[in-house]
Order: structure tokens, then sequence, then C-alpha cells
């Protein structure tokens, strides 16, 4: 009789373990790791940001202004993306130029932007910045910030887009005016 009650309550273990595991790759299936925010929330409003905390408690601070003949320049790589269009005012490539980190989290939002509106694409107004147009501690000079808008310039398109770049896993994004949306990554 014990060895019976000991089998029932074994299956019975084993039976509320396998809910338990579904359950929980059900509720990751549904949300990726590293989201916030569920995905399909409403779009983002001007001035709002994801996480609701200051960029550098989310990011790290800038450590130091990389220019081109430092060796960490050797570290940012050139989004060659044909579905992102880069302003490039400078005539340097510099637009181009980010962190490996920054620039997944751009192609991957490159694509949403893609689905959501055709023939739009992504644009970027600024990733990596030797010009000094920037704040002193501004990410852009690490190449791990970029200001973000739509190809067709479409400002109603921005609070949208804010939400696709959080869907993205950009790991911190501002509806900070009008005319962009500004986005940064942490190291790595």
């Amino acid at each position: 009789m014990n060895r019976l009650l000991e089998l029932e309550r074994s299956v019975t273990d084993e039976k509320q373990r396998l809910v338990r595991r579904h359950s929980l790759k059900a509720r990751r299936k549904r949300q990726p790791v590293g989201y916030a925010i569920p995905l399909g929330a409403p779009d983002l409003k001007l001035r709002e940001r994801v996480p609701s905390k200051a960029e550098v408690d989310v990011v790290g601070a800038m450590k130091k202004k990389i220019r081109r003949t430092d060796p960490e320049f050797k570290d940012l790589e050139e989004n060659t993306n044909a579905d992102i269009v880069f302003k490039d005012e400078e005539k340097t490539g510099a637009d181009r130029m980010m962190t490996p980190r920054l620039c997944q989290g751009l192609n991957k939002l490159a694509t949403a932007v893609k689905s959501a509106w055709s023939g739009v694409k992504l644009r970027v107004t600024e990733a990596w910045d030797e010009d000094n147009e920037h704040s002193g501690a501004s990410l852009h000079y690490e190449g791990r910030a970029a200001d973000i808008t739509t190809s067709d310039q479409d400002g109603d398109k921005l609070g949208h887009l804010a939400r696709l770049a959080v869907d993205a896993g950009l790991d911190w994004v501002f509806f900070e005016d009008e005319r962009h949306v500004h986005v940064s990554v942490a190291r790595g």
C-alpha cells in the first residue's frame, strides 16, 4: 500500500513539473528574454523612454571618445545593410560605423520597419560621431547610440518606430522629439 502511495505521489509530482515546464516554455515563446514590455505594447509617446530610467543607468557611461586613429576604432563595424538609409551628411561614412551590438539591433529593426510600412526603410541620421556634434558624454562618440527616423521622414510614424526599436531589443529607446528617436546599447 505504501509503495502504491509513493508511486501515485511521484506521478503527480511529475505531472506538476511538466505543466510548469510547459507553461514556462509558452511564456518564453510569447515574450523573448530581455523584453521589459510585452510585444505589441502601445507606441511610445513623445519624450517617453524605455526603460524609464536615465540612459547612463541602463547602458552605462561613455568611457572615451573614439577617433579614427584610436585602437578602439577597429572594434566598430560598418553597417552595410541595404534596408537602412544612412544620412551621411559628413560624406565620411561615419553614420555607418557602430558597435556590433548596435549594428545587430539596427539590422533587426530595419527588418521590422520593412514589415510595418510598405516601401519605407529605417533611416539613421547619426551613429558614431567624429565631429563633436553631441554633448560631451554622448554615446555617439563610442558608436553605441543612433538617431533614427523613417526614410519618408514622416513624424507620425516615430511613436511606432520607437515601439519597434524596443521590440527589436535595443537596450534604451527615447522618443526624443518630433524629428527622431534616439536608441543606444550597452557595451558588449
